[in-house]
């Protein structure tokens, strides 16, 4: 392994950048100004990310844009759902692309990052320079699947957690009763099943080395959890906005980009499974299995993945 994270950084640059008459996106760049450009793609759909984040990069040598997707975080009008698909987020990194002069970038991208990367490879793959992808996900019904159901044989006390609140009556369509409770506009209704979810997705991202540098224990506003969780909704239950199976049946087009693919061993997030198939689909990429490590970028063995990949990557382009 090689080093760990690169000290703490400011952004040399925050502006917002309207995409459309709805839509203004929070948009950061960091590192030097004239470096190897990267375009960091946070999870989600409607998660917010660390600034933590800048530090996998050299910043000597890479130019880091980082930037809050349609409906997250800073980006405006919040948890707006309308025109915010996967299209309209490859069109959303076009568009910064061109407004900051970029031939071709180096994408990376974790959790549901990893997915939008792929889908901006597939669709730009002469705009990429490279991609890192970290904690794959490629199929959408797989992971609802996984997260609503399958999960419950490693992780039952989350399990029980997520379906407290839906009667025993409703569990055979427990899909479709959860998403009933998180669109509920009561905050009574919603608001219990949202923070059980977002609750059930932690023991499931299964951090194994935390740090207490990248752990934050104070409670999320539950406006931004509701956000994340709608989002997250209707991304993934619409199988990503994308026709069933498109990441891997479109892989081929990522063949000529240098790829590197991360995932822990231990991840019960987005699991090992998915990064195998994605790795069957393009097996040009540099597959590295990361053993003792969860689903967090900042779980230790991971972020040391991550920061060598992108030292790998100085070499590659």
């Amino acid at each position: 392994m090689t080093r760990d994270l690169y000290p703490a950084l400011e952004p040399f640059d925050v502006r917002r950048v309207r995409v459309d008459d709805v839509h203004t996106l929070h948009v950061e760049q960091s590192g030097n100004p004239e470096g190897v450009p990267v375009v960091f793609l946070h999870g989600g759909p409607g998660s917010m990310w660390s600034p933590h984040i800048r530090r996998f990069f050299d910043p000597d040598h890479y130019r880091v844009i980082a930037f809050d997707q349609r409906g997250s975080w800073r980006s405006t009008p919040l948890g707006e759902l309308g025109d915010n698909t996967t299209p309209h987020l490859i069109a959303d990194i076009e568009t910064l692309r061109e407004l900051f002069g970029i031939e071709r970038w180096i994408v990376f991208g974790g959790s549901w990052g990893s997915a939008l990367a792929l889908a901006y490879g597939e669709a730009h793959p002469v705009r990429c320079l490279g991609l890192v992808v970290r904690g794959i996900l490629v199929d959408a019904p797989e992971y609802l699947r996984w997260g609503f159901h399958e999960s419950r044989a490693v992780r039952p006390q989350a399990w029980e957690m997520l379906v407290a609140d839906v009667p025993q009556a409703e569990r055979d369509d427990l899909d479709n009763a959860l998403e009933r409770r998180m669109f509920d506009p009561d905050p009574a209704v919603h608001g219990l099943v949202i923070r059980a979810w977002m609750a059930q997705a932690g023991v499931l991202s299964n951090t194994r080395h935390p740090s207490p540098e990248f752990e934050d224990d104070s409670e999320t506003p539950l406006e931004f959890d509701r956000v994340g969780a709608r989002l997250s909704m209707a991304y993934l239950g619409n199988h990503m906005f994308l026709e069933p199976d498109s990441l891997l049946n479109n892989a081929h087009r990522l063949h000529p980009i240098p790829g590197i693919i991360i995932q822990g061993l231990d991840d019960y997030n987005t699991t090992p499974e998915q990064a195998w198939r994605l790795h069957q689909a393009w097996p040009q990429a540099d597959y590295r299995e990361i053993p003792d490590a969860g689903h967090s970028s900042m779980d230790r063995n991971n972020r040391l993945a991550l920061v060598e990949a992108m030292e790998d990557f100085k070499t590659l382009v």
